[in-house]
This record gives structure tokens, sequence and C-alpha cells, in this order.
């Protein structure tokens, strides 16, 4: 009893830590972000990207009204620290009002959007991808447009800047906080969901890649490619200023749309961002300030087509898993009935171009509502299963085998004359019995059904011939194929 109190203290204690330490973790990067953007300003005020803008969408998104307290006294103190930075030497109460409005202006904006896109995201699946993506490009784009006008506003009320500036800073603000957004929120939600999952998992879900992560020299050849792509370009235009060489800087999408198809979603945004600070990084070392906006606009227009790229193979995906619900019977693997009568009518066509025999085998399982009512429906579809993949492995490459419906299945069999047709039944009728399933204490037979298509067959009139042979293998005891050699 003694010992345990202080292992309680202990526990106690390392539950706050673990509470508090990650708020303030999260401040502290909010902090160092801004202290990085301040560097890379081409402007007083202004940056190619604002970096704080995408913590801050990102907390809310996660946290909702709780992270205002981070977002708050981050605010505070970045105001304080740009006094210093611009030597303007404002009074402190001057300072502190202009931290107070900037982050209510800030705040409101990001958390309206946050709040928005939660609640579209709620209310049902058809504000999934990528409509969710939609929604987020253009809920961001308005936010940091009320987060910019808003912003300048501030700093103009409060003496920060002359009124006559806000018209020349609101624009390079508005897509500087929205190249932050777009750019810093998925990442900033791809760690905190290591930490908060259960907040974050509405919105890290629809990112999941469905490629297989390569190698990490392999994204880092390509990350190269696109960096030096970027700064050659850049090099290029402050050597030529006055050419319109800068439009090229749109070329980097297509080095970007490599990565997306070819990486993870989170490698993508990586990239996205490593970008963004290579460009903020080039636009102030090389004064590159008149094109600043060009910049901006293509980082905005990269984040934007990363999104919709990363749902490019989302959607091939998922049209391939229903070309294979189409084409694919969901328990046994053969083939569906309609995606199978689709190959036996090109089968058709093609046989007769070529002047090649074919045939079609009808079989069912022998007692099989038996076998249900008897062992169960689990043990049937075991049943099927089992009968279906072992005729699979049975029958040649070209032959293919279809699910007709319950327990009956087909069989189309190229290059075979009825002859044939009817040995490679028996063949594969011998090897069914052979076949022991658990729990079940009978064993498994089958009926056939066989005919060789003539030229005046279809589908139908064939399968209506083999059909009759399957009733008469039932007639007459089951467990045998019809018709039988001669």
């Amino acid at each position: 009893m003694e010992g345990s109190c202080p292992e309680r203290h202990s526990r106690f204690g390392n539950k706050w830590f673990s509470t508090l330490s990650k708020p303030v973790l999260i401040t502290v990067a909010w902090i160092l972000l801004w202290r990085a953007a301040a560097l890379m300003e081409y402007a007083p005020h202004a940056s190619i990207w604002f970096p704080p803008s995408g913590v801050t969408y990102a907390v809310f998104l996660i946290f909702g009204w709780r992270a205002i307290p981070i977002v708050l006294f981050a605010s505070i103190t970045t105001t304080f620290w740009e006094d210093s930075i611009y030597e303007a030497h404002k009074s402190s109460s001057t300072l502190l009002l202009t931290g107070l409005l900037f982050a209510t202006a800030h705040c409101f904006s990001y958390w309206l959007g946050a709040t928005i896109l939660r609640k579209l995201s709620q209310t049902g699946k058809q504000f999934r991808i990528p409509y969710l993506i939609l929604m987020f490009l253009t809920i961001a784009a308005t936010s940091s447009l009320i987060a910019a006008i808003g912003g300048s506003n501030v700093l103009a009320i409060t003496g920060i800047i002359l009124p006559s500036e806000i018209m020349s800073l609101w624009g390079p603000w508005w897509v500087g906080d929205l190249v932050g957004v777009v750019v810093i929120a998925p990442i900033t939600v791809a760690i905190l969901s290591k930490y908060y999952p259960k907040e974050s998992h509405w919105l890290v879900e629809n990112f999941k890649s469905v490629y297989e992560q390569s190698s990490l020299l392999n994204y880092l050849y390509k990350q190269t490619i696109a960096i030096v792509v970027l700064a050659l370009i850049s090099v290029l235009v402050s050597i030529y200023p006055a050419s319109s060489v800068v439009f090229c800087v749109f070329f980097l999408g297509i080095v970007q749309m490599w990565i997306v198809f070819t990486e993870s979603a989170g490698r993508a945004f990586l990239s996205l961002g490593i970008l963004s600070t290579t460009t903020a990084i080039l636009v102030s070392w090389l004064q590159l300030g008149n094109h600043a906006m060009v910049y901006q606009f293509t980082i905005s227009l990269l984040a934007a087509n990363t999104y919709f790229g990363l749902w490019v193979p989302h959607i091939l995906l998922d049209n391939r898993n229903l070309r294979i619900l189409a084409e694919r019977d969901v328990l046994t693997g053969a083939q569906t009935r309609q995606y199978f009568i689709k190959n036996v009518k090109n089968e058709i066509s093609r046989c007769r171009r070529i002047n090649q025999p074919l045939s079609l085998a009808l079989f069912d399982i022998d007692g099989f509502k038996q076998i249900n009512d008897t062992f169960g429906h689990t043990v049937g579809d075991k049943v099927l299963t089992t009968v279906s993949q072992h005729v699979s492995k049975e029958i040649r490459p070209a032959d293919l085998i279809g699910r007709f419906g319950g327990d009956e299945f087909m069989l189309l069999l190229p290059s075979d004359d009825l002859q044939h047709a009817i040995q490679a039944a028996e063949r594969i009728r011998d090897s069914i019995e052979c076949l022991s399933i658990p729990s079940l204490e009978r064993n498994i037979t089958c009926s056939f059904g066989v005919v060789e298509i003539t030229s005046d067959d279809t589908f139908v009139s064939a399968f209506e011939r083999a059909d009759n042979f399957l009733l008469d293998a039932k007639k007459c005891g089951k467990n045998q194929v019809k018709p039988i050699l001669q």
C-alpha cells in the first residue's frame, strides 16, 4: 500500500505532462514556423507563404475551439517578436492590442472554415473525396481571404502599417496564407493524427495511399530533380528579370505529379512542403519579389493538383474493384453469370472464325440443399468455394468457369469437341469425389450435362441443351456425366 501512492502520483504526473506537453509543442512549432516565414520575407509583412496558417487550420480541424489558447498565445508572442525585428518600438499596450486583434481575426477565419469543413464531412458519404478536397480548397481560400483582410486592417488600426498600405498588402497576404494552409495543414494533421487518432481519423483516412511506398532513394531522386528544376528556373528569372521565363515555373507541376502518382500521400505532401520552402528561400535570396505572385500561384496550383492527383489512384482502385465485382463471384471466385455469358459469346465468334470446336458443360453439386439443411450454410459456402477452386485448378488456362447461381456452375471448353469435353467432365467429376471438407460427413459429388456448341447454336440454345442433359444426369442417379459416350 505504501508503494502505491508514489505510483499514483507518478502516473498522475505523467498524464499531466503528456496533456500539457503536446499543446506546448504545437505552440512552439507555430512560433518557429512564423519565424521561418519572417526570414523568407521578400518585403515587409510579405512572404511567399505563411506556414503558421496551416498549423492554425489543422489544429482547428482536429481540436475545434479548444485550439484557441494555442493560437492566441502564439499570435501575441510573435507580435512582440515582430516589433523587435522591424525595430518599430511600439508600446506594450499597442502590441498586446495588436496581438489580440490579430489573433481574433486569425482564429475566427480559420475556426469558421474548419468548423464548416467538419460539419460538411459529417453530413454523409457524398461529401467524401473528391468533394471533401473541393470543399477543403474552397474553404481554405475563403478563410485565408478573411484572415488576410482582417489581419491587414488590424495592422492599420493599431498603427503598425499605414492605411494606404492595406491594398498592396492583403493580396500577397491572402495567397501566402492560402499556400500555408494547403501545404502545411495536411502535414500537421498527419503528425497530430499519431497522437490524437480519434480526433483526426475522419480526415486522415481519406488520404491513405493505394500505392506501396517506394524506396527512400527513389523518392529523394525525384525530389532532387524537382528542386533542381525550381532552382534553375529561379536563377534564369534573376538573370533575365524582364522576360517571361518566370512562367516556366509551372513546369514544376510535371515533376510534382510524378511524385504524386508514384509515392505515398505523405511523401506527396512532404514534397509540396519542400518545394514551397525552397521557393520562399529562392525568392528571398535572389530578390525575385516582383515575381512573387507568380510563384505563389504556382505553389497554390501545385497544391490543388496534388490533392486531386492523390485521388486519381483511389478512383482507379475503386473502378478496378467494381470491375472485379462485376466479373468475379464474391464467394467462389468463378466468373459471374453476366461476364461468363459475355465471354462465351466472344468465344463462339472466335471459334467459328477459325473453325475450332467449342463445348459447354453445366454441373451442380448433388444434394446441396440437404448439405445446407443438415450442416448449415457456412459449410455449404465452404463446399461451393472448395469445388469452384478445385475445378479452376483442374481445367486448362484457356477454359472458363462461371457460377450460374446457387450450386450450379458453367464450364466453357475451347478446342474440345463433344467427346473430349465429356472426357474432361468425367475427369473433373472423379477428382471432386476425392475432396474432403471438415465438418462435412459425406462425399461431395457432382452431376454434369455437356454439349458441343454447333454452328447454329446461340448461348441460350446451347445452355438449354446442356441443362436438359444435367437434368437427365440427376434423374439417372446423380454423380454422372450426360450424355454417355457410345
